[in-house]
């Protein structure tokens, strides 16, 4: 079930140089959310600009929830002049959730850059049930990672950095790929992976890991969308196993099976 709440701004912050966070007081769209799903965001009370920016469900704690993102524009610079109090409107939750109902012992998590706030979400749902999981995220640099320096959960995640920057040297996929190759076919049948990412992290996932041995191989697609609701067709993509060769992110999605996207380099 989705709603149209006006949500009341908790509080607002700037993570890093550009990234922001936005707690808002949601009752309606917290109950009835679950990670991977997303929020349709109206920014302005006017028509300029016109559309809802989708943003990812970073956190649900009670009836709040956390938005996290970096300004790139119009709508997105108009959010952080958002004060505490002020109400927006919000549209949701949207999209299909990442499969949790699966008994695995493994539970690998890896994000990229903006990617890591549904994978956030993921990760603390899966400690609240008392389950393990591992967190990990590939950034540029530490003014790239969508977290405070503050925030205790950063002391759980892998961190790798392509200039380090105090954080292991190198691409995402290397520390994931090194614990699973310590895995025998048991092990690695026994392990699902969640993804979430831009384009880049989506094939090297393909690529190099081996998510046809895995339990479940989920990424939640990060694409831009009009509607979010199945309407404008304009977030296509094309996926494997469908009624149609095109689903759409915003409807069908985000989350789909890794081995069935084709990401824009292969097609």
């Amino acid at each position: 079930m989705k709603f149209l709440e006006d949500a009341v701004v908790h509080s607002k912050r700037e993570l890093r140089p550009g990234i922001w966070s936005m707690w808002l007081i949601s009752p309606d769209i917290c109950r009835e959310a679950q990670p991977g799903q997303f929020i349709h965001v109206k920014v302005a009370d006017g028509l300029d600009p016109l559309l809802r920016r989708p943003l990812s469900i970073s956190r649900v704690h009670g009836d709040q929830l956390e938005l996290v993102w970096r300004v790139v524009g119009q709508g997105t610079h108009r959010m952080t002049q958002v004060s505490a109090g002020e109400t927006m409107n919000l549209l949701g939750p949207l999209g299909k959730p990442f499969t949790r109902d699966v008994e695995v012992s493994n539970r690998l998590l890896v994000g990229g850059g903006l990617g890591l706030p549904p994978l956030v979400y993921l990760y603390e749902w899966f400690r609240g049930q008392g389950l393990d999981a591992t967190l990990f995220l590939g950034v540029a640099g530490r003014d790239d990672i969508p977290l405070a320096d503050d925030d205790p959960l950063l002391k759980d995640i892998v961190i790798t950095a392509e200039n380090s920057e105090g954080f292991r040297k190198g691409l995402v996929t290397e520390p994931v790929l090194e614990m699973l190759n310590e895995m025998d076919d048991d092990g690695l049948s026994d392990t699902m992976l969640y993804s979430c990412g831009p384009w880049g992290l989506v094939n090297a996932l393909q690529r190099v890991i081996p998510h046809d041995r895995l339990k479940l191989a989920q990424v939640s697609l990060e694409q831009q969308m009009a509607c979010g609701i199945g309407v404008c067709q304009g977030c296509a993509v094309k996926v494997d196993g469908g009624e149609t060769p095109y689903q759409l992110v915003c409807h069908d999605g985000p989350v789909f099976p890794l081995a069935d996207v084709h990401p824009p380099e292969l097609r």
